[in-house]
């Protein structure tokens, strides 16, 4: 039996889509990630930097968390939706890049982006992942049902195995850094089984509180000592998904939320506009342009007090502007879709899969 969604999850994943552009503001335009190539100054990155993007990483993992401790039922006809959003926003990207001359109509550059349109889940690596499991989900779903607990305790085991020794300790390149499917299968399936124990697990709001905090500040103290010392390539490799700090802190703050279970105003609203939430990641696809405003105005205000706010203003800012343009995307959808009949062509879709009737 699926655990009954709260307001509190809703309101948590706002703030992870409001964490998850924080991350990438730090990471792209501040130019974080060029640690990983070890040709940076010891100087170049101030502890905040480290520190805020230490609390944001999580936000990936705790979306796939969230998605295995609830379990994903989307019908096919969401599945079929959902690549449609994907396709329309790249394809947008794709106009604005034509007509600011990015490339001609005809170039090569042109004809590779029109195909990754065709074919967004090679585009959005989160995205991709998310949509594999969501047509994996219902038989994910049977089989982790049908294991006794014994044999769900031996699946974690030996899925941490492969995705902290392996993938993060050796990095193995079939897990990596966690930006795989795998990892997020191993995040969906943590979540599936804290939701079958949830009965044995603490409830102390505080205690996963202190958990996440905890684990964030380690992450950002390990990071930037190995920063200072000139290991910035093994400081950037602390920021992995698979690293177990982040794993631990992203399921520390899912349960958070999830036992909190609280009702108000504000979480009444983050249900009504949870259905956007996704649609803040595939318009904020091209950094270069979407964070170019943050990025010039960081070059003249170069205090660390106003970094953070600005990049934590311009996150929330960019949050609301995603989710009000993806509101109107939708009603002029709904709008087409009646003009046209789309239902009936959505179904008919939905029936060339096997897998619909299992959906």
């Amino acid at each position: 039996m699926s655990a009954k969604r709260n307001y509190s999850t809703d309101l948590l994943r706002c703030i992870l889509m409001i964490m998850i552009t924080a991350h990438h503001i730090i990471v792209h335009a501040l130019d974080l990630k060029a640690i990983g190539s070890g040709n940076v100054s010891r100087d170049q990155f101030p502890f905040s930097l480290f520190l805020l993007n230490s609390f944001c990483i999580i936000a990936v993992n705790a979306f796939f968390f969230i998605s295995g401790y609830y379990s994903i039922k989307l019908k096919s006809k969401k599945i079929v939706l959902l690549y449609v959003e994907m396709v329309f926003y790249l394809f947008i990207w794709y106009l604005v890049m034509l007509f600011s001359k990015q490339f001609t109509l005809m170039s090569g550059q042109s004809l590779k982006y029109l195909f990754n349109v065709a074919f967004p889940i090679s585009t959005y690596w989160f995205m991709g992942a998310y949509f594999l499991l969501c047509i994996l989900a219902p038989f994910i779903n049977e089989f982790i049902d049908s294991l006794d607990a014994s044999k769900q305790k031996k699946l974690l085991i030996t899925l941490s195995v492969v995705a902290v020794v392996y993938g993060f300790i050796f990095d193995w390149d079939g897990i990596g850094r966690g930006h795989t499917f795998l990892h997020g299968l191993y995040m969906y399936f943590v979540g599936m089984l804290c939701r079958k124990n949830s009965e044995k697990l603490p409830k102390s709001k505080l205690l996963y509180l202190g958990i996440y905090l905890a684990t964030s500040a380690a992450v950002a103290f390990a990071a930037f000592v190995m920063y200072r010392k000139s290991h910035s390539t093994l400081s950037w490799y602390i920021y992995s998904y698979n690293d177990p700090l982040i794993v631990l802190g992203a399921v520390a703050l899912c349960l958070l939320f999830i036992f909190w279970d609280s009702y108000g105003p504000i979480s009444e609203f983050s249900s009504r506009i949870s259905k956007y939430v996704l649609a803040v990641y595939l318009i904020t696809v091209n950094p270069t342009i979407v964070f170019y405003p943050v990025k010039k105005f960081m070059e003249t205000h170069n205090s660390q007090p106003v970094v953070i706010s600005s990049i934590i203003v311009y996150s929330f800012a960019l949050f609301a502007v995603c989710i009000l343009l993806d509101y109107l995307r939708d009603k002029l959808f709904s709008a087409i879709g009646r003009i046209l009949h789309l239902e009936d062509i959505y179904e008919n879709i939905c029936n060339w899969y096997w897998w619909s009737t299992r959906l």
